[in-house]
């Protein structure tokens, strides 16, 4: 049964979610250094603002729910026992952990990422493979850090606030519904992004919980954002 202060912080990370969709809009345009393209300033606003932002979730995560922030909130056993999930086929062997599963999904899901990526975004459009390694290092900072962001909150935070309150298998649910949600207006956006999404926020919260940590949600999703991001960069115009 959820309390007042879970309610509370659960509907904090779903402000939190949905502002960032604002944020992203708000620094559409803005130019802080000319020498840089619209888009990677853009960015350079928007990562500077989230972070600000997460860094704030995450205190008052830490003053709220203390003993199952300093739980999850660190790397965790990459190697953690796999709980099986027959209907999405996840069936790990004896020998199987979140390493090898860790390993498979973020091929299969970079993979999958770049497929969409390119239909949503690249067809059609001039890019090369020196327009992206030229931009790879501002989508790599960029990466590492959206990704913090939103695991953070929508996986981080689900974890924290509802652990103990529901059982572990809905847990993952709550993020996917919140995570899924938000990127109709992402990228990738639509229904297929919805999707692919909250999938994505399924495992990923599977992982947090099963390993006590972010490593896996963190390595996984920055793998997707260095895909998407160093599409976004590239055939954005100046």
């Amino acid at each position: 049964m959820l309390r007042l202060k879970e309610f509370t912080l659960l509907i904090s990370i779903v402000a939190f979610t949905i502002a960032l969709v604002f944020v992203s809009s708000w620094t559409n345009g803005i130019v802080i250094f000319d020498n840089l393209s619209e888009s990677i300033n853009k960015q350079i606003l928007y990562q500077t603002t989230t972070l600000i932002g997460t860094t704030i979730f995450l205190f008052i995560l830490w003053w709220t729910k203390r003993r199952n922030f300093q739980e999850f909130f660190r790397k965790g056993n990459i190697s953690a026992e796999v709980l099986s999930e027959k209907l999405v086929g996840i069936k790990p062997k004896p020998n199987e952990n979140w390493f090898h599963l860790g390993r498979d999904f973020a091929i299969i899901i970079s993979v999958v990422t770049a497929i969409i990526i390119y239909f949503q975004l690249v067809r059609g459009s001039e890019i090369s493979i020196g327009g992206i390694l030229k931009i790879l290092p501002f989508s790599i900072v960029f990466a590492l850090s959206n990704s913090f962001v939103e695991e953070s909150i929508t996986r981080l935070g689900v974890v924290v606030v509802l652990k103990g309150k529901l059982k572990d298998k809905l847990i993952p649910f709550v993020s996917a519904l919140i995570f899924g949600t938000v990127h109709y207006w992402g990228d990738p956006g639509g229904f297929m992004g919805v999707i692919v999404a909250g999938f994505l926020g399924w495992l990923l919260t599977k992982s947090v919980i099963e390993t006590k940590g972010l490593f896996w949600a963190w390595f996984i999703h920055f793998l997707q954002d260095v895909i998407i991001f160093s599409a976004l960069l590239t055939i954005i115009p100046e």
